[in-house]
């Protein structure tokens, strides 16, 4: 009994004395005291990092929604209600000042007043193709053309450069049949047309509209980005497809 009481003493001794003492740090793999405070410290460090993304991520999805609703001709959410998406964070955004800006009252107007079926059809273009007469696009965004149509090279259509956060519009009236990310494209979104004719939008910020919704010409489906690793800048890639063959926009609207 002395030997069993002896033994159990010396081996809780030996435990309080290695986990509460330096002593452990002899112990291979256990860090020291100042190793242990610089993990304590890089633990701290992305914590707080995590927490620094979080918040920058529910600003994104709130700016994002905030648009969606504004294109959709809506006022946003209250911020003060307890039912808004403000409050699903510990962010007071009641203490924020949610008034219509500058920018957003612009935006407005400028999708407001802008002719809804302005077309930009270069003259003689619809002769081209005798199953398209008569058919007028209306083009997906104003901008720079600085990527052409190019079968040889592979670039079925055409990179347009335009200001950031600038509306998509849907080409003609159709159906979204295809709303996806892929590393190289990012955001895209397909729209499936009469006359055996597809429009593709690639390098989207945001998509608006999902599948199978229909969308008319001239209405806004996404929002110009630089999303995909084929991307160099924000622009939007613009492809037109007529029963399997890429058309080269160009030939059939123009973009500024």
């Amino acid at each position: 009994m002395l030997i069993s009481f002896f033994t159990i003493l010396i081996t809780i001794s030996t435990y309080l004395l290695i986990a509460y003492t330096p002593l452990k740090q002899w112990i291979p793999g256990i860090p020291s005291h100042s190793e242990e405070l610089k993990l304590r410290k890089i633990d701290l460090e992305n914590i707080q990092y995590l927490e620094k993304v979080k918040h920058q991520s529910n600003i994104e999805d709130l700016y994002y929604q905030n648009l969606i609703t504004i294109l959709n001709d809506e006022l946003p959410a209250d911020p003060t209600s307890q039912d808004s998406a403000y409050n699903r964070d510990s962010t007071n955004y009641a203490m924020m000042d949610f008034s219509t800006s500058e920018k957003d009252s612009l935006l407005r107007v400028k999708i407001d007043l802008r002719e809804k079926y302005e077309l930009h059809n270069k003259e003689g273009a619809v002769s081209q193709n005798d199953d398209m007469k008569g058919v007028f696009f209306f083009t997906p965004i104003d901008g720079s053309v600085s990527g052409y149509f190019n079968l040889k090279e592979g670039h079925f259509g055409v990179d347009v450069v335009a200001p950031k956060d600038e509306a998509v519009m849907a080409t003609l009236d159709g159906t979204v049949v295809f709303n996806t990310w892929t590393p190289e494209a990012g955001h895209v979104i397909y729209l499936q047309h009469n006359y055996n004719l597809i429009s593709v939008y690639k390098h989207n910020a945001f998509v608006l509209k999902k599948v199978g919704e229909f969308v008319e010409a001239g209405e806004p489906i996404a929002i110009i980005g630089n999303s995909g690793r084929l991307s160099t800048g924000p622009h939007l890639h613009f492809e037109l497809w007529h029963k399997g063959t890429a058309l080269n926009p160009e030939d059939y609207m123009r973009f500024n």
